[in-house]
């Protein structure tokens, strides 16, 4: 699906409508803020189609803007660090949040985007009202989509033009190939953001070989000192 494309929702009664696919309260388990609690809301639909990808986000329910925001009420948002917009790409549905986040604010709830870091005209359009990214970098030896770094590195520039806290990840396997180190490390460097390592998993397991994740490492920390090494920490605890 194109970037033009998300903008074409289906409506309910005169109203924009998004596809959820669940809303839950749980544990952040990925990146720079692991263990705090979020309320995440899964949104359906995805412009990639990576290898590794284990969500499941086609089947779902059809919200408004009030009716999504009556639900969100239903929770304790006292005891949530953030709000974590997930997918799928929540970015497909850019028309639909440009209505929805201002809601959330008026609720006094940090706005954490979880993003493939592809749709930097979406971000464009929802920005203000997003206080933290957290964008995967997409590389072909694990994802098998091909080559994304100039939608991350426009994608990047948007994010850092408005001055927004952003991070980015990288899900390796044992095919990750030594250019695909050197133009993360590039982006990363030019931007100058944290940037999390992430082993690929199949559900509790690791699929990476030890040797790897050591090489993998090194040969990030030795070329960007703001690299971190960091698991799937909610698969080690079976948390959703």
């Amino acid at each position: 699906m194109t970037e033009n494309a998300a903008n074409n929702l289906n409506k309910k009664n005169g109203q924009q409508v998004a596809k959820i696919a669940e809303i839950f309260d749980s544990v952040q388990g990925e990146g720079l803020f692991i263990g705090y609690r979020q309320l995440f809301i899964r949104f359906c639909g995805c412009n990639l189609l990576c290898d590794y990808c284990d969500t499941e986000f086609d089947k779902g329910q059809e919200y408004t803007v009030s009716e999504l925001i009556e639900k969100i009420k239903e929770f304790n948002l006292h005891a949530f660090h953030s709000i974590s917009l997930t997918g799928g790409e929540p970015l497909l549905h850019y028309e639909f949040l440009k209505k929805f986040l201002p809601e959330i604010k008026k609720l006094n709830l940090k706005v954490y985007l979880e993003t493939n870091g592809t749709m930097p005209k979406a971000l464009e359009s929802i920005i203000d009202c997003v206080d933290i990214i957290s964008m995967d970098f997409k590389v072909d030896s694990s994802a098998k989509i091909g080559d994304l770094f100039l939608k991350h590195d426009k994608f990047l520039e948007t994010a850092i033009n408005h001055n927004k806290e952003i991070f980015a990840k990288l899900v390796f396997d044992d095919n990750l190939q030594d250019f695909e180190i050197n133009e993360s490390i590039n982006l990363a460097q030019k931007y100058n953001i944290q940037l999390v390592l992430q082993p690929k998993m199949a559900g509790s397991g690791i699929e990476v070989s030890h040797e790897k994740i050591v090489e993998t490492f090194n040969k990030f920390s030795e070329k960007y000192y703001n690299t971190r090494l960091i698991g799937q920490v909610h698969k080690f605890f079976d948390i959703k």
